[in-house]
């Protein structure tokens, strides 16, 4: 599926590029061309009118022609032969009864135009013109001489359009070729930007499939399980209720379970549409640690493990609450989840502008290949994250979104058998009056005797 829609994307924008490329091309050759042919008409346009500004003015102009081929016959027309060896071929015709007299034998055949000459003499107007002479292309500029309101002579000017047509040809040529390197060469760029696109969103339809068979599987183990206690309530009803205990016990913990795991997606859900709004107020990030600290005291107790807590007092952030308060709960749920003897450690501290808080724990620890996947969904490392402790490994997933969600950092770091130590760093702030507060309060001495900032 990926390969089909890159080489797609690639088709669509070679075809798109070749469409412009054409469309730029054609407009380029066509204003080179007329540029080309418009200087060749103006180089005609000039040598006429030299040719009428060396007549004297009280002489009628002589009727000549251009010289003889010098041994080349009429049908040698090559690059170097006839018409296109010879430059411009100049005519003189004096007009005689309103009729341009042809000029002497050497005249090559078919040339001069006459048609153009008596047409010019008809209308007093220079005009251009295009024929076929000796199986080559000649533009024929006629300049009538017009003294005393009439017109004595006309001039012909002409030249070869060899050298034009051969130049705008090769213009064509190196244009198609240009082009067709260049669209091979952007073909290849597109295929390589088509990937470089695309394998994002490949990467993220992948971890949604996984993530839909992951949560599948998470919701078959307590479905299950209730059906199988329904179904065994179901097959006794004479017994009483006192007598499944057991199984009701069993019902209400997978329905607790299965409570937590739909809310987790849902957080998670909404957190990938962007819904999980949060209520940003100041609050007191210290507090919040050592409350939650303490609501792991007894279970860690029961574990025969000791929570520690260092902090240091008033550590303010601007955030959610209740999300802050789920992170830590995260956290330290892990740690003492994950640590069968030893101690946990929660730290909250002020570091320059950020506000830190780690835990640390004594546990099994976290080998060095699991630590870039630990924040993925549903990943669970076989010696840290058993799914006989009841982690459905989503939890360091919602906690890494409420990190970044409040613009902070989250890292781990692991020894196994020693341990692991998850660090959060988020923007700190000062509570309202600390500013004044510290203003207010006597400056440390310097090293040099004196108060204030060193």
């Amino acid at each position: 599926m990926f390969t089909k829609a890159r080489l797609r994307l690639t088709l669509v924008y070679a075809a798109l590029l070749s469409v412009t490329v054409v469309l730029v091309a054609g407009a380029i050759g066509v204003f080179a061309v007329q540029d080309v042919r418009r200087t060749d008409d103006r180089e005609l346009q000039i040598r006429a009118r030299a040719i009428v500004d060396g007549f004297a003015q009280d002489q009628p102009p002589a009727r000549y022609g251009p010289p003889p081929f010098g041994g080349r016959g009429p049908g040698d027309h090559g690059p170097r032969g006839g018409l296109e060896g010879r430059g411009s071929l100049e005519y003189v015709m004096p007009v005689d009864g309103g009729q341009p007299q042809p000029p002497f034998e050497n005249a090559v055949a078919g040339l001069p135009s006459l048609a153009a000459a008596q047409e010019a003499a008809r209308t007093n107007t220079p005009h251009y013109t295009t024929m076929t002479v000796q199986g080559s292309q000649v533009r024929i500029y006629t300049l009538p001489v017009v003294r005393s309101s009439q017109t004595v002579a006309v001039v012909q000017v002409v030249r070869s359009l060899y050298f034009v047509n051969a130049a705008v040809t090769r213009l064509a040529l190196i244009s198609l070729a240009g082009g067709l390197i260049g669209l091979i060469l952007s073909a290849g760029a597109g295929y390589w930007l088509a990937g470089g696109t695309l394998r994002p969103i490949a990467a993220a339809l992948e971890r949604q499939r996984a993530f839909a068979a992951d949560a599948s599987h998470e919701l078959r183990t307590p479905l299950t399980v209730l059906l199988t206690n329904a179904e065994l309530l179901s097959r006794h009803p004479e017994r009483t209720l006192a007598e499944y205990q057991d199984v009701v016990a069993d019902i209400i913990a997978e329905i607790e379970r299965l409570s937590r795991l739909v809310g987790d997606l849902l957080t998670l859900a909404r957190a990938d549409q962007g819904r999980a709004g949060l209520a940003l107020h100041e609050v007191d990030l210290a507090e919040i640690g050592g409350a939650v600290a303490r609501q792991f005291t007894p279970i860690a107790a029961a574990k025969r493990l000791s929570v520690q807590v260092e902090s240091a007092p008033g550590v303010f952030v601007s955030g959610d609450q209740d999300r802050l308060q789920q992170l830590a709960v995260i956290l330290i749920d892990n740690a003492v989840r994950y640590t069968a003897q030893g101690s946990v450690t929660v730290r909250i501290a002020q570091e320059g502008n950020s506000a830190l808080l780690a835990v640390r724990d004594t546990g099994a620890g976290i080998a060095p290949e699991h630590l870039p996947h630990l924040f993925e969904r549903f990943y669970r490392t076989d010696a840290a994250r058993s799914t006989e402790e009841g982690g459905m490994g989503l939890g360091l997933a919602i906690a890494e979104w409420i990190v970044h969600s409040h613009h902070g950092d989250i890292e781990v770091t692991s020894t196994p058998g020693q341990g692991s130590t998850f660090t959060v760093r988020l923007p700190g702030v000062h509570p309202p009056g600390h500013d004044r507060a510290r203003a207010l309060a006597p400056a440390a001495p310097r090293s040099d005797g004196r108060r204030g900032p060193s």
